[in-house]
């Protein structure tokens, strides 16, 4: 997927039941919230009051952002402008080229080569994801003594991966067999639940798509794991986004733990389909901004995605929970 000149940003409907009004969700999307620090203040062009604001809010034409003596505010609009609000600063959000701020107000361009697609987000989100939701991953596949972790069901960027899996019961070996299409590529026996790649093992093919199964070995029986898919992003595609990843880095390299650093960052990634880098993002993502729902909900979606179905439950009960929490 390519990057869009007019980034679309995110729609926040919470896992709660709340649904935007039809009205609202035709307005555009002008900017999204991916920073903030102490207590932020949202007011809705169509509510009279303000409301504690949260990582991943998308804004609209008319909305209100406000800071308190000891807060902050990043946003990204749609021009991949970023505007960061400090301390007891206010902002009215306009499609207009610079929204009208008051106190204090920095802005940031983003360089044309970085624009990345945030609607990514919105493509892994699904707004009908409830409690039901929960019971329909629960009763999708068999419980699978050996599950897969990673790399499953997304490209990568690197031909020496590691390999990691779920183990619900006691083996003394594991066996990993790797195939490509033409068949087995290498087999090889570990003690652990992971395996780094060998180094007495020539690299993986850029470009090509491989197939793993991990058996695991008792002394009185032995049980496979399904076949897991996964691909490696063609060689220049692998420069390229190695090169993408340094702009972005070098963008934020003044506050290089930044929520918005791995928020742009995680939109990239899911943007090129390595959903594994995006997940890394997300998790930080999450830490980072402990009372937002959007993160664990996104979290959800591509662990379903790269099929570890216990993940993805466990993240969309925790946005489940956060957004109950959020709405009392």
């Amino acid at each position: 997927m390519r990057s869009k000149k007019i980034v679309i940003l995110i729609v926040l409907i919470s896992l709660s039941g709340l649904r935007l009004s039809i009205a609202q969700q035709l307005k555009q999307c002008l900017a999204v919230i991916t920073e903030l620090t102490g207590n932020v203040l949202l007011k809705k062009v169509n509510k009279g009051e303000f409301e504690k604001a949260f990582w991943g809010t998308e804004l609209i034409e008319g909305d209100q952002i406000k800071t308190s003596a000891r807060s902050g505010v990043k946003l990204l609009f749609s021009n991949s402008t970023f505007i960061s609000l400090g301390p007891n600063s206010t902002i009215s959000i306009s499609g207009k080229k610079h929204p009208a701020t008051e106190s204090s107000g920095k802005v940031m361009k983003m360089s044309s080569a970085m624009m990345v697609n945030i609607s990514s987000f919105n493509s892994k989100r699904d707004n009908t994801k409830d409690v039901g939701a929960l019971a329909f991953l629960r009763s999708g596949n068999s419980e699978q003594t050996i599950e897969l972790t990673s790399p499953c069901n997304s490209l990568i960027k690197t031909d020496r991966p590691s390999f990691s899996w779920l183990a619900k019961k006691s083996f003394g070996t594991y066996v990993v067999n790797l195939f490509n299409s033409n068949g087995p590529v290498w087999s090889k026996k570990v003690s652990d639940s992971t395996m780094v790649y060998p180094d007495n093992e020539k690299g993986l093919a850029f470009g090509e798509s491989y197939f793993w199964q991990v058996e695991g070995m008792g002394p009185n029986d032995s049980e496979k794991s399904s076949i897991h898919k996964f691909s490696l992003l063609s060689l220049e595609m692998s420069r390229n986004v190695e090169e993408q990843e340094k702009m972005i880095r070098d963008t934020f390299r003044d506050e290089p733990e930044s929520s918005s650093l791995h928020s742009v960052l995680g939109a990239y990634y899911i943007e090129q389909g390595l959903l594994l880098d995006a997940i890394n993002e997300f998790k930080i993502i999450s830490k980072i901004n402990a009372d937002a729902p959007l993160p664990h909900e996104i979290l959800g979606s591509l662990y379903t995605d790269v099929g570890n179905k216990d993940k993805a439950i466990e993240e969309l009960k925790k946005a489940l929970e956060l957004a109950t929490n959020n709405n009392k």
